[in-house]
């Protein structure tokens, strides 16, 4: 009974958290929208014409997609490693964010410090763009601050209390939008994103340094945490370099391209920004799905690991199972969207020359359904303590985006085809990856994507990109009812189909009902 209790006790609190973490996901996203509204637009105001404006946008997503690419293998690494040992048992979670903590904190000092020597080799010699050396050098004081947020963010997930984790997360997104906005609109240009991302990282981290502080009762080994944490960092490496390689080959190829085509050296640098700016655009909106379902990855993964060190086979396959069809549901309804109405999307984001993105967003948010689905699988792989078969799966997908994303930009040129291209290039990575987790997962669990549910999932998507190819492209409100349309539509039919209907809502009333 005792364990029936607390079963039922954890499955609430995964429950909650899901809400918690997906609010302050859902907040994320929006404080990003409202960011990739603000700044091409400031920055068009700022640099007086259409093409510098995107220029700048561009130089924007070139300094942040490499400290971003840092901060998320940290913050991702960081967090379950410290979630998994102190999920297992609570009782030495300050033994283990005190060792998280030194070993952490002196993995970002180094890849500080490593990132900032390397800044202007990157700058001057791959993306021709030396101007911007100094930027990413500054910028390399976030993944210090990054790198000491996960740590605490990990105790709090481990210990499930997710409601402190969302609050920080919506504290840390809020803070960062207003600084950046403010500090752009002072006319600092690229110098205030970099500011008020800097200036946020170490106000937040130093806040819940202090919130998350516990008694520490005796030790925990360095070794054994560096043993599993050095495994989920490399994977998360090799995770985010699939996820970031299309923008970094683009910037890289296109000025090569340009040049051979005969521009000379400011033109093609120019042009180079030019379209790492649109292709920003494309991942600015294309990323959304993906960054909706996070909070599902977040709570899974306490579970999972709680459940496979109990040596729990059959509730560990339930989550599962359970997980993964959540997913599924969650991140095709929000990618159909962005693949139904590509330009609508594009133009109510972003300024008007910005609608040239529309085939690259339509291809890219159908590959970002298969790359939110393979993340989930390989948290699950990490939280069942089996980093290397996660790595495995990554590193698949990482071999195919390299050589397709490569080919298929030089083969495209430097024109907007080249958007596409990059587009296509991760996408099958990141397909690839999928089937190769979903073999994996399956083997270990006996369970992955319940096949029905692929099924229902794809014919509602079928159903709701069919209604909106029929949508015109209108104003900003029309397309905001065009969006919710497709969206209902997709969810009307997973409900006609059975697979998303009353069970479901009355779990999440069991989830929200407060009380014993």
């Amino acid at each position: 009974m005792n364990d029936q209790k607390s079963d039922a006790s954890i499955v609430k609190a995964a429950g909650r958290g899901v809400i918690y973490i997906t609010f302050a996901k859902a907040w994320f996203l929006i404080t990003g929208v409202a960011l990739g509204l603000v700044l091409p637009r400031v920055f068009k105001w700022s640099a007086g014409s259409e093409e510098a404006g995107m220029a700048l946008y561009g130089a924007y997503g070139i300094v942040f997609t490499g400290v971003s690419f840092i901060n998320n293998t940290l913050i991702t690494g960081t967090i379950q490693a410290v979630s998994k040992f102190t999920s297992e048992d609570e009782s030495r979670a300050g033994a283990v964010r005190r060792t998280g903590l030194l070993v952490q904190g002196g993995i970002g000092v180094v890849l500080g410090a490593a990132y900032a020597v390397l800044s202007g080799v990157l700058a001057t010699y791959w993306f021709k763009s030396p101007g911007l050396a100094d930027l990413m050098r500054l910028s390399a004081g976030i993944i210090v601050a990054y790198a000491c947020y996960g740590v605490f963010i990990g105790s709090f997930n481990g210990r499930r209390r997710f409601n402190r984790q969302a609050a920080f997360d919506v504290t840390f997104s809020t803070l960062k939008t207003v600084l950046i906005i403010l500090a752009v609109m002072t006319g600092l240009k690229v110098l205030g994103t970099v500011l008020g991302f800097l200036v946020t990282a170490v106000l937040v981290a130093v806040v819940a340094g202090v919130a998350s502080r516990q008694p520490v009762h005796g030790t925990f080994p360095a070794r054994r945490f560096l043993q599993f944490d050095s495994l989920l960092l490399l994977y998360t490496f090799i995770l985010n370099l699939v996820l970031m390689l299309d923008l970094y080959l683009l910037a890289g190829i296109v000025p090569r391209l340009a040049a051979a085509s005969g521009l000379d050296a400011t033109a093609a640098a120019l042009l180079n920004e030019t379209r790492a700016g649109q292709y920003k655009a494309v991942q600015q909106l294309a990323f959304i799905p993906y960054q909706a379902i996070l909070a599902i990855a977040f709570v899974v993964f306490p579970l999972i690991s709680k459940a496979t060190f109990d040596e729990d086979e059959e509730k560990a396959c339930g989550y599962v199972r359970q997980t993964m069809r959540f997913a599924a549901i969650f991140v095709t309804g929000f990618a159909v969207v962005f693949f139904a109405l590509p330009e609508q999307a594009a133009r109510l984001m972003f300024p008007p020359e910005y609608a040239i993105i529309a085939p690259a967003l339509r291809t890219l948010s159908l590959g970002i359904v298969a790359f939110g689905l393979m993340v989930v699988g390989n948290t699950i792989l990490n939280g069942s303590g089996h980093p290397w078969r996660a790595l495995a799966v990554v590193c698949a997908g990482l071999a195919v985006a390299v050589v397709t994303v490569y080919a298929l930009v030089s083969a495209a040129g430097h024109g907007t085809d080249s958007l596409v291209a990059a587009a296509s290039g991760s996408s099958a990575g990141w397909l690839v990856a999928l089937v190769v987790c979903g073999v994996i997962v399956r083997r270990r669990f006996g369970a992955f994507m319940p096949l029905f549910t692929a099924l229902r999932v794809a014919a509602a998507a079928g159903v709701a990109l069919a209604v909106g190819r029929f949508l015109p492209v209108k104003g900003k409100v029309l397309t905001l009812a065009e969006c919710a349309a497709v969206f209902v539509v997709y969810f009307v039919v997973l409900a006609l189909l059975r697979e998303f209907g009353r069970k479901d809502l009355d779990q999440l009333k069991h989830v929200m009902r407060r009380g014993k």
